[in-house]
């Protein structure tokens, strides 16, 4: 991107805050990793995709390739008001995710009917059963092309 942006030029792309800070996430991940198998045959490698969620590792990596006057902001008030639930937030994250989704997938009939209720169960105690919407935020990354290159 740095490449093909005019100098001057401001990128901007945005990523989940971690699953310390993402709720639903924080649901996810650990009713996968103590319900079912969090290490499912047949999913790529890949980097972790809560790296860029971390403010400092976000801005360097930016800094990295040649990017310049970076900033990042944390969207702390983005809430899932819409998620009604353990059942639905899995649904979300089978249809709105790339990762987890696989990771769903390939679960055993028992290890997702084992997933399911255990984000029913965290769903209820996060959310002071449902009283009150997930907390979901995200960080938003940006930095300048230098004007001379």
């Amino acid at each position: 991107s740095l490449r093909v942006l005019k100098p001057g030029g401001r990128l901007s792309f945005s990523c989940w805050a971690p699953p310390s800070l993402t709720e639903g996430f924080r649901i996810a991940l650990a009713s996968i990793s103590e319900a079912g198998n969090p290490n499912v045959e047949g999913l790529p490698a890949g980097p972790d995709f809560f790296d860029f969620g971390d403010a400092d590792q976000s801005r360097d990596a930016m800094q990295e390739i040649g990017f310049e006057d970076t900033r990042s902001v944390l969207l702390s008030d983005m809430t899932w008001n819409s998620v009604d639930g353990g059942e639905d937030l899995y649904n979300v994250l089978l249809k709105g995710t790339s990762r987890t989704r696989e990771m769903l997938l390939k679960q055993t009939a028992e290890e997702t009917k084992n997933i399911k209720d255990l984000m029913a169960r965290k769903y209820i105690a996060i959310t002071d059963h449902g009283s009150r919407p997930l907390r979901m935020p995200a960080l938003i990354t940006s930095g300048q092309k230098p004007y001379e290159a």
